[in-house]
């Protein structure tokens, strides 16, 4: 029996050891300073938990944290554009904004998933060109939208008086991976998308995401560039990367506990352990039982 305790004892070590659970400070969204302390102090240490907690209040009750300026896109070849051209004359207005006379329903097909401006847009070419009626092909990609909207408008002049032009994105395209309840790729009708509402389009993260180090893929006229991003830290507020651009790509890696096996929390963990001992007792009982036979 001396033997049976002593495994007994080196397993339940082990398999103590080799169990986790997702704390709660890897679920936690911006946190501040302050409030990682709180998680990372123990809920046995009752006073400086109450200490953690004050400061915690404290720095959340006035806390303004202001966005980064992102840089301006640079159209890329695969774009689609929305040139929205307009003049005192009704023919130019006829001519140029078929997009918007035959397409009341804009709203309801976004709505159902379908991307209106894939089928009445401008789609940049591999060569970074679009091409206009009457204008014909002019080159847009490497441009940043300021600049992309004055060679049309450039363009514009030398055909039409009094007609202008806006040009924007037609909406924001992006993919999210991995860990989420539904990964795929998204189209959304807006001009800015912060990560956390690209996130919320995936339809959150899973329990097991690992969300202090989440992958962006971003793309470039001349190639890609592969980021960290912490979703715990409230630093990101800070960063030019919380806002998402236009062919982001999203990869939320899954934690540890899932390698291992373990459960997401303290009571699944525990119960994991005591069925593997249990199994273990099992076994060494039997063997000693066939053995004594």
């Amino acid at each position: 029996m001396k033997n049976l305790f002593r495994y007994f004892l080196i397993c339940s070590m082990f398999l103590l050891g080799a169990t986790s659970c997702i704390r709660n400070r890897d679920y936690i969204y911006l946190q501040s300073p302050a409030e990682k302390a709180y998680w990372d102090t123990s809920p046995l240490k009752s006073k400086r938990l109450r200490q953690a907690q004050e400061k915690m209040r404290i720095q959340d009750s006035s806390v303004f944290v202001p966005n980064e300026v992102p840089e301006e896109y640079i159209v890329q070849s695969g774009d689609i554009l929305k040139i929205d051209i307009r003049g005192f004359d009704e023919k130019v207005n006829q001519l140029f904004n078929l997009f918007l006379g035959q397409n009341m329903n804009v709203g309801s097909l976004a709505a159902s998933g379908g991307d209106p401006y894939f089928m009445f847009g401008y789609v940049v070419t591999d060569s970074g060109t679009v091409d206009l009626p009457v204008m014909g092909r002019i080159r847009l990609g490497g441009l940043t939208m300021t600049q992309a909207q004055a060679a049309v408008q450039e363009e514009l002049d030398r055909y039409f008086e009094k007609a202008y032009v806006r040009v924007a994105l037609g909406g924001i395209r992006f993919s999210v991976l991995g860990q989420v309840r539904n990964p795929g790729k998204f189209t959304v009708m807006q001009n800015r998308l912060t990560i956390l509402e690209a996130v919320a389009q995936a339809g959150e993260l899973m329990p097991d995401a690992d969300r202090r180090r989440v992958k962006l893929i971003r793309q470039y006229p001349n190639g890609s560039q592969i980021l960290t991003l912490d979703l715990t830290d409230r630093h990101l507020l800070e960063s030019p990367y919380y806002f998402i651009r236009p062919n982001d790509m999203l990869i939320v890696n899954p934690l540890r506990v899932r390698e291992l096996g373990t459960g997401l929390t303290a009571q699944q963990s525990m119960g994991a352990v005591l069925t593997a001992i249990s199994l273990l007792v099992n076994s060494i009982l039997l063997y000693n039982t066939l053995r004594n036979l």
